[in-house]
């Protein structure tokens, strides 16, 4: 027969029913029979030992699971899946640390491989949000922010590649040959450190390669910078090159102890190097032997050659200058044939007036002749004395003298040297402002001045006005008064580009919904709004003064 559910054998059972002979045997056959039967073979609901494999078979969908969704009670917990078990006594090698609440939903905090237990010292740990961590105790989880997290020193094995920045969480960032050359770099500073004390190691700049040794740059124990022996080299040296270099031969007077600053010209320590013979090599020295010192070697015709320096300038310490040609500063008086200069100036005192004096001798700045130059005391305004003077140049056949104000105004006087001419004046700024306003009273009738042009150019010189042309003004100069009227469909810009003081000026807006932007040399001044009119008044010393702003009232 075959072999039954326990449901369907109850069926054949029921009160009134008569099982049958073959229901008899499926109830035989869905039991084992207790000879049959060993309880060796399975495990019990708790606990029991397994001796063989456990194999969950074939199938995706098989897996270990521990239930926890009746649980009733909020709970943390921390359970391996599975453990060593040692006379030292039992050790974690699989686990997990979560909560679950009274609903029975559970979360994850974090889960471990291998190690001591669940929160001592663990080789593994990782969270739900796919963080790792390597090494750690005391339930030290992955830093929050990095997907690794290596706590303790990290060995490798072969070349490390990464895409991205290298930094560090915190203290400084360090790359190193162990114990040895080392680069360090934390919040202030970066360090490139060298293997030893040794002159021989050192940094070294190699912008060819790794192995290229050319053009390199380094940086040693005796903190010393050089790219070719004693030289720190700029630009190509077969070219227009220049260096840095630092000699160090005492007591010679040839290189001196000190730095220099050179152009096609190097040092081997000994002697001066001329990189490219076809040039003249220059250099400049601040030298414990030579002082400052400005040098020269002649073109040697040989690239490489070595050159003797030729001293050209030379700055003592006292402050002598002396040159290769013509001595020193102290010297150059007797050099030049100068003499003795007592006598040949006249010292400037505004306070005492100067004598007459004459002075006779080629003047420099013109064409080389004789000329004389005469300061008289005998005018009424004495030279310098007062706010002016008399001066006269030139010579009797030829001459000018010129005189400064005699009252305290900027005006300027000449005549001809001989004296016997008009003194006349050269015109002051506000003379010639009072011919203009005087040259400017000149009436306009009315046909005029309402037929005015956009920009009026009758008194251009004392005031100009530029309005729309579709906008009308009046002008009344006869009483210095002016008024702008303005009609305008739209806002407008009255810009008064010449104002003369004590100038009294109205505006008036007569639209009802323009505005009148009213501007003085281009400057905003002020803005008359619709249906009102504007008084301002322009000082003496050129200041406008805001008289007020009134409504329009139209009487008729």
């Amino acid at each position: 027969m075959a072999k039954k559910t326990i449901a369907a054998l109850k069926e054949y059972f029921r009160a009134g029913k008569r099982p049958t002979e073959s229901q008899f045997s499926d109830l035989i056959d869905s039991y084992v029979h207790m000879d049959a039967f060993n309880p060796n073979a399975y495990l019990p609901l708790s606990g029991g030992k397994m001796s063989g494999v456990l194999s969950l078979g074939s199938s995706s969908a098989t897996w270990i699971s521990r239930d926890l969704s009746d649980i009733s009670v909020n709970s943390n917990f921390a359970r391996y899946f599975t453990k060593l078990t040692g006379s030292n006594g039992d050790i974690d090698s699989f686990g997990y640390y979560g909560a679950v609440t009274n609903t029975g939903s559970v979360t994850m905090n974090w889960g471990f491989i291998g190690g001591i237990a669940y929160n001592g010292k663990n080789a593994i740990r990782w969270t739900p949000d796919q963080r790792v961590a390597i090494g750690g105790s005391a339930a030290v989880i992955p830093t929050t922010g990095y997907a690794l997290d290596v706590i303790g020193n990290a060995y490798i094995r072969g070349d490390v590649a990464f895409a991205g920045g290298l930094n560090t969480y915190q203290g400084s960032l360090q790359i190193q040959h162990l114990n040895v050359n080392k680069l360090r770099a934390d919040s202030v500073n970066t360090i490139l450190s060298a293997s030893s004390n040794s002159g021989t190691s050192g940094i070294f700049l190699r912008p060819a390669g790794d192995t290229v040794a050319t053009n390199q740059i380094i940086i040693n124990a005796n903190g010393t910078q050089y790219v070719d022996n004693y030289n720190l080299l700029f630009g190509s040296q077969a070219a227009t090159g220049s260096s840095i270099f630092h000699t160090n031969v005492s007591g010679s007077n040839t290189s001196g102890y000190g730095i220099w600053m050179a152009h096609n010209l190097q040092f081997n320590g000994t002697d001066f190097i001329q990189p490219r013979g076809t040039l003249n090599s220059w250099a400049f020295t601040v030298n414990n032997h030579k002082g400052f010192s400005f040098n020269k070697a002649n073109t040697s015709a040989a690239n490489g050659s070595v050159v003797p320096l030729i001293e050209l300038v030379k700055i003592s310490g006292s402050g002598v200058i002396s040159t290769l040609n013509n001595g020193s500063s102290d010297q150059w008086n007797t050099a030049y044939g100068w003499g003795n200069h007592a006598g040949k100036y006249v010292p400037i005192n505004h306070a005492t007036p100067a004598n007459a004096l004459l002075y006779q001798n080629d003047m420099l700045a013109v064409p080389v002749g004789t000329y004389v130059a005469t300061v008289n005391s005998n005018s009424s305004n004495l030279p310098f004395a007062q706010v002016g003077g008399l001066i006269s140049f030139g010579n009797t056949a030829l001459s000018t003298r010129l005189l400064g104000a005699r009252d305290n105004s900027d005006n300027l006087w000449f005549q001809s040297g001989d004296g016997k001419g008009a003194w006349r004046q050269l015109a002051s700024r506000d003379w010639v402002i009072t011919q203009l306003a005087s040259a400017s009273k000149a009436k306009m009738s009315s046909a005029e001045i309402s037929s005015a042009p956009v920009r009026e150019t009758s008194i251009s010189i004392k005031k100009e006005y530029e309005i729309d042309s579709a906008f009308y003004q009046e002008i009344n100069d006869e009483t210095e008064f002016i008024t702008v009227t303005g009609n305008q469909p739209s806002d407008m810009i009255c810009n008064i580009t010449e104002v003369y003081s004590q100038q009294d000026i109205k505006i008036i807006n007569l639209s009802t919904s323009s505005l009148i932007k009213l501007q003085i040399k281009g400057s905003s001044a002020v803005v008359i709004e619709p249906m009102k009119y504007m008084k301002i008044y322009i000082t003496g010393n050129v200041k406008v003064i805001n008289l007020g702003q009134f409504a329009v009232e139209v009487l008729a």
